[in-house]
């Protein structure tokens, strides 16, 4: 189940397509019915395909809608169980929202999905995809105390430290995009305590790259959506060597700690501070 942004869902074929190849039945979120309707429709129209994906109504910022969606679906797949979950959903930059229905969106959102939708997930091999942003990265060589960025690099943070963090940070000096950086980066975060808490499902977050969408307009943005499914994709069904790692546009692990670009080396996994 993807769940969040629509229009950006409709304009993925490519990765949608790639994840009806595998078999999947897809449950596409959508904050109203006639929205996720047209981006089915235009899915369907891209991939070919009319009998593998349908729309569900969540409004990731309300945890009743959140709560329905689940049920919803639980009851369609009883006794099975999902196989994954993209968290999708994102605002900030161009979309007018303030920093706090950014993080409300971006970072609050997801974890309200991941915590509903975590009894559906298969325990033995689900997973669990986190939409991040080299934004993220950025934010946090932006901060000045190296014992608040080492803990943002950490697979030992914990939730009081994220919750703690996003109340503190917001309008910081390193916070330079309104909430955005600071959401993707604490995004991450609650990345490692799920690999953590929940060892056998596979959590990830990825970044698209660069990609034009409503959110990036006037920001300069170059790739197609189309582009930006390729570490999603990965990190959803490739043989992945770690949990709650995060991966760059290009699948290759990329550090928290800055903005590693697609023709540099993978991340060793050292936390130089």
């Amino acid at each position: 189940i993807p769940s969040g942004d629509d229009d950006v869902f409709a304009h993925r074929g490519h990765g949608l397509g790639k994840i009806e190849e595998e078999g999947c039945y897809v449950f596409l979120g959508a904050r109203s019915d006639a929205k996720g309707q047209d981006a089915v429709a235009d899915i369907q129209r891209a991939t070919g395909k009319t009998d593998s994906i349908e729309a569900v109504l969540i409004d990731v910022t309300d945890e009743a809608s959140v709560r329905a969606a689940a049920e919803s679906i639980r009851a369609k797949l009883e006794p099975r169980k999902l196989y994954g979950l993209v968290n999708n959903a994102g605002v900030g930059l161009s979309t007018g929202a303030t920093p706090e229905e950014t993080l409300d969106t971006n970072l609050w959102g997801p974890l309200r999905v991941t915590e509903a939708f975590l009894p559906l997930i298969c325990p033995k091999m689900g997973r669990i995809v986190m939409t991040g942003s080299g934004s993220g990265p950025s934010y946090v060589a932006g901060v000045a105390d190296a014992a608040t960025k080492r803990t943002l690099c950490s697979p030992d943070v914990t939730m009081d430290f994220i919750t703690d963090h996003a109340k503190s940070a917001l309008g910081s000096d390193a916070d330079s995009f309104g909430g955005y950086g600071l959401s993707k980066a604490l995004l991450a975060c609650y990345t490692m305590v799920l690999a953590r808490d929940h060892p056998n499902i596979t959590s990830s977050s990825c970044s698209p790259g660069f990609i034009q969408t409503k959110m990036t307009d006037g920001y300069g943005a170059s790739k197609t959506p189309e582009e930006g499914t390729v570490s999603l994709v990965h990190c959803l069904f490739d043989k992945l060597d770690g949990n709650g790692w995060y991966y760059g546009s290009d699948a290759l692990r990329s550090p928290l700690h800055f903005m590693r670009n697609p023709d540099e080396p993978e991340y060793d996994g050292v936390i130089p501070f």
